[in-house]
């Protein structure tokens, strides 16, 4: 897939996304739920918000973070049946997460366990992007940002809230680089 960068961010689709786990290693850990915003800039089209049964118990410290129990996802969805319909969902839009290794590095282990081909979307890391919109804060984790920018509140940790959060950051992101017009997407890749 080939994406002309010069083309301004208004151009196109985006998919911001999170995932809560089991824990913190994607070689052994699974996904416990998918969350996921498709917009353009400006414009919420749709969303994705799924949690599934990773088929081994959730690590207490994760399901302290997100909320999410065992007994939660006991009767859900089996992670590899999940994982189509999130890709179904993504399609061909530019993906966006905060700390993007760590979401793309599960959803690329979660894609090979499935024997599915790895996603080849292009990816935008709004932790790095806050940083060059941003310059010089103590942190920039998601609720960080979201609070110093005054972005309405959610139920942090939880993927689909997370993932709306993160569409929210990019948008203020892309407003404070674009001093003229569109901006165009090359400047937003990180």
């Amino acid at each position: 897939m080939i994406i002309d960068t010069t083309l301004g961010v208004t151009e196109f689709t985006f998919v911001a996304f999170d995932f809560e786990t089991t824990g913190l290693h994607p070689a052994v850990d699974r996904v416990v739920e998918f969350g996921a915003v498709r917009f353009t800039v400006g414009t919420e089209v749709a969303e994705f918000e799924e949690l599934a049964n990773p088929g081994m118990p959730i690590n207490a410290d994760a399901a302290r973070v997100s909320g999410i129990t065992d007994e939660m996802v006991a009767g859900k969805s089996p992670v590899d049946a999940v994982l189509p319909r999130f890709m179904e969902f993504v399609g061909d839009a530019i993906l966006i997460a905060h700390n993007a290794e760590f979401d793309t590095s599960f959803l690329r282990a979660e894609l090979q366990r499935a024997g599915l081909p790895t996603v080849e979307n292009l990816i935008i890391d709004t932790q790095t992007l806050g940083q060059k919109a941003f310059p010089g804060k103590k942190s920039y984790s998601l609720q960080n940002l979201v609070e110093m920018l005054g972005i309405p509140g959610n139920t942090a940790h939880r993927a689909r809230d997370d993932a709306r959060q993160c569409m929210r950051l990019f948008e203020h992101c892309v407003q404070a680089m674009s001093f003229m017009g569109d901006l165009p997407l090359a400047d937003v890749l990180t």
